[in-house]
């Protein structure tokens, strides 16, 4: 059986990286509705030579998002009491999740013969993104 603090810490982990992974969820979607989807993106740099600094971009602003917003998430919730404000957590979780909704209502559909390369590009780059979520959050967490 986990001992509370171990309980608390892995806790503290779950949600964070759950957090993390959420914000890459949604840079990623912010990204494909400005047109830099992950494949488009490689595509674009085999085909016609383009910038590689486009593909760089994408895929260090979905794992660098999810390496902040956790380390921010894990360290804010480690270091204060959530006792008082359990009503908060509800709130903060709702919103978070009316702002995934929201932001995911004008993504463009990719097109039907990209769509695998697409589920795989985006996979990858949130399991990425998760991992790099665990490290923030450890990093925020460890003692």
């Amino acid at each position: 059986m986990l001992s509370l603090s171990a309980a608390r810490r892995l806790s503290l982990l779950v949600v964070a990286v759950t957090a993390g992974v959420m914000a890459a969820m949604i840079v990623d979607i912010m990204l494909a509705r400005r047109g830099m989807e992950l494949t488009g993106v490689s595509q674009d740099l085999l085909r016609r030579g383009g910038t590689q600094m486009h593909a760089a971009l994408a895929w260090w602003a979905i794992t660098g998002v999810a390496f902040v917003a956790s380390f921010v998430i894990a360290a804010t919730m480690s270091r204060f009491s959530w006792l008082y404000f359990r009503s908060l957590r509800w709130v903060a979780a709702a919103l978070l999740a009316l702002a995934l909704a929201t932001v995911a209502g004008g993504v463009p559909l990719a097109a039907p013969e990209a769509a695998g390369p697409h589920a795989l590009a985006t996979l990858t780059a949130l399991a990425v993104a998760m991992m790099m979520a665990w490290f923030g959050a450890f990093f925020a967490v460890r003692r």
